[in-house]
């Protein structure tokens, strides 16, 4: 797999839920790569902002929905994985 951070890492998920964690402590949630394993993860987070140091990461894979495509025809959105990054005390990333 590329280890280009920015393949790895898509894009952070900005919820209201996820703003409410953020508030509560240092985690951040990011749409990732499903091949990434969690050593890419942290590489690629403390690479594009290396002003923090990621103490945990856990990962959630989900399958894409079934819709319908047309008349009788069924199809699936794509599967994703998504990150959830604690960072250490005090460390912030500004997302807006």
């Amino acid at each position: 797999m590329k280890t280009n951070a920015h393949y790895i890492i898509k894009h952070p998920i900005i919820t209201e839920e996820t703003q409410i964690q953020a508030s509560k402590g240092p985690q951040f949630t990011f749409k990732v790569n499903p091949k990434a394993n969690k050593q890419q993860i942290r590489a690629a987070i403390e690479e594009i902002y290396p002003e923090v140091k990621v103490t945990r990461v856990n990962t959630m894979n989900y399958l894409g929905k079934e819709h319908r495509v047309g008349t009788g025809q069924v199809g699936r959105r794509a599967k994703w994985k998504k990150a959830i990054v604690t960072l250490r005390d005090g460390d912030k990333i500004d997302l807006i």
